[in-house]
Formats: structure tokens, sequence, C-alpha cells
């Protein structure tokens, strides 16, 4: 077995074991897993790093290391693309290459002779929701590590302030709380700056009342998101197109994967709204159709949008049978500039649109009404 380069037993020593309400992956990864699930997971990214042909691999080493939701999953989402990519014959595998003066995430090369740019997205929280969260798992952590009761508590912390969160003041009115919880205290404690840096409210139970006193966090309120999961996607799938107009001028497809991120469940219909607006029924005609905003769909005057983009591939990671598969619903744009046949993911689920002057008509290849087809990454 090769030396592991990611994961060895001495970076494996340095990751925290998580809580039971830690849901950050890569603490999962190393410590929740039964050790035969978790050296499969492992040795699995290892050989998929170790081929990767990439010009930034120390910094997809260094996401992947991360404790980040974020950075984590962008590194294991573009390990997996490339996956994709090799199972659908591509003859080279680029990551990350030098391509006027950008760094799109692939760029490919399929017989005969077609190329590819490839981009991964996912729908994440905003950064400074990503920074509460990290600071509300460092909370919770002082807390476990501070206090024992009989009693756990329910932890909901955001609205950080800038810089660190200091405990000296909050631990006394923590603490007294926890002194008055079995003498019919209030089982809510609010507190705001100046005693800590954050909106924190602590909800005690007594449901599972333990015998002894223990850490005292039974659960973590994640942070909630204010928009939209559809444009959070949209907005996810705009930059990528923006963002690449060397696709444009070299006339080559440009395929966007798309990946649920850490927003919450993200599903097929989000996906679909974000590409063509989202429905509705007018009234009083009762007639169908979409709202405007869709990226597939023509401007207000008329013109085709976003015609750099071919497709937008949304994409699941799943388990079966102890190894890792992706379910993949393919989305030809109905105007792209490079559009990609549909022999060129078959046999997966693909959906081409028509859109007419009164209505928008999905064709599904392979359709999702059937059995859905999923593709071994290894």
């Amino acid at each position: 077995m090769p030396r592991r380069i990611l994961y060895p037993a001495s970076f494996i020593q340095t990751v925290p074991v998580p809580e039971r309400w830690d849901y950050r992956p890569l603490p999962g990864l190393i410590h929740r897993a039964n050790p035969e699930q978790r050296d499969k997971e492992i040795e699995r990214l290892e050989a998929w790093y170790r081929t990767l042909n990439s010009g930034a691999k120390t910094d997809l080493k260094h996401r992947l290391r991360s404790l980040s939701f974020r950075d984590f999953w962008s590194a294991y989402y573009e390990l997996m693309t490339a996956q994709i990519a090799l199972g659908l014959r591509a003859t080279s595998v680029r990551h990350a290459p030098l391509l006027k003066g950008k760094r799109p995430d692939f760029r490919l090369k399929f017989s005969p002779g077609s190329r590819h740019i490839w981009e991964v997205a996912a729908a994440y929280q905003t950064l400074e929701r990503e920074s509460d969260d990290y600071k509300a798992h460092e909370l919770a952590n002082w807390l476990n590590r501070t206090f024992q009761h009989r009693w756990s508590v329910l932890v909901d912390a955001e609205q950080f302030g800038h810089g660190g969160v200091s405990y000296s003041a909050a631990k006394p009115k923590i603490q007294a709380w926890l002194n008055r919880l079995e003498h019919g205290g209030p089982r809510l404690l609010e507190l705001r700056q100046p005693v800590i840096n954050c909106q924190l409210r602590l909800t005690a139970s007594s449901s599972q009342l333990r015998d002894e006193p223990g850490p005292i966090v039974r659960a973590l309120m994640g942070q909630g998101g204010n928009l939209t999961a559809t444009e959070r996607l949209r907005n996810a799938l705009r930059k990528k197109v923006k963002k690449y107009s060397v696709a444009k001028n070299m006339n080559i497809p440009l395929v966007v994967f798309l990946y649920e991120g850490n927003f919450g469940h993200i599903s097929r219909e989000d996906v679909e709204w974000a590409l063509f607006g989202q429905w509705h029924i007018s009234i009083p005609s009762g007639r169908l159709g979409v709202d405007p905003g869709g990226l597939f769909m023509p401007a207000p005057n008329g013109n085709s949008q976003n015609t750099r983009l071919s497709a937008v591939v949304y994409c699941r990671r799943e388990w079966k049978d102890n190894a890792v598969h992706a379910t993949m619903f393919i989305y030809h744009h109905p105007a792209a500039r490079n559009c990609i046949p549909l022999d060129f993911f078959s046999p997966l689920p693909q959906c081409r649109i028509i859109i007419r002057d009164t209505e928008l008509e999905q064709i599904w290849e392979n359709g999702p009404e059937g059995e859905i087809k999923i593709f071994r990454l290894d």
C-alpha cells in the first residue's frame, strides 16, 4: 500500500474527535465511520489525489485537510468530478490549469479531439454565516470543556462580532444559570454583547437527565440562511458563467457541475427553478408560465442569455455496495453557443428544453420517471 500523502497517521492525530453535535465533514470522516469504512474512504481519496494531474495540488491538499465545510467539500467534489470525467472516457484531465490568466477547475479532452471546460459549483452559505458557524462550534467546545451538569443544553449562537469570542464575562453568568436549574430556575438563558461577542441562547432540557454531571452540550443549531435555495443556486451558477468568458472565445463547451454544498437540502426542483424560473399560474387566464430570471431563459428583450454555458449537471454523491457513486441529471442549455451531443452523457438522465412563445417544454432522455442510472466512481 502506498504511503499516505493526505492523511498519514501523524495528521489524523491532530483532527479533533467530534462531539455528537459536530457535523463538520473531516472530523466525521476520521472519527465517526467504523475503521473499515474510514480506511476505505481515506484510501479512495488518497488514490484520487495521487492520480490527479493538477496545477494546484498543494492548495487541494490544504483544503482536503481543512475543518471548513466549504474547503473540504469543494476539494472533495473536484476530485469526484475528475473521476466522473475519467468514467466518461476523458483522454486528458487537467485540474486547475492556467488558461489565459485564469484557472478553471478542469480542462478536458475527449475523443475524437473535443475539448471541454468543467467547473465545480456548490450552494454554500455566505462566508459571513460560515464564519459564524465555525465560531459557534468553537463556542460549543468551550462550553463542554468548561461546564458539567446533569441537564443537557441546546446551543443557538449567531450574529458574532468581529474578532474572537471572549468568555470571561459570560462564564459566571452561565455557571449561575446552571446552578439554578435543579431548583426551578429558568430553562432559557440569553446573552448578548457586551457580555459575549454574539447572540447566544442556551436552552436546558431535562428529558435525558443524567445520574452524574457531564459535558452540557446536547445539540448545536446551524446558521440559518436568508436567501432561498433557488437564489443561492442561481447566484453560484451565474458567478461561474461570468468568470469564464474564455470558453466563449475559444468556442469550447462550458459545463458546470452543481453539488449541494452545505446550504441544506437542494432538490432538482430548486435547480430547475434556478435554470428556468419558478412556475406560476397567471390570473385570471389560468395559464401556466415561469417567472423571469431563469439562467436558460431569454432576457426581457428576447435575446438569449448565458450562452457560453453549455450544460448544468446536478450531481449528488451516493453510497452503494461500499463504493462511491454519482447520481447525475444533465440540463442542456437550449441556446448554448457550443452544444454537447446527447450521446456524450448517455445513458444518464438528460433534459432538453424547447422554449415557445407561451410555454416551456422539458424533454427527458433516460428521464427521472424511470430507474435512475448511478455512476460508479471507483
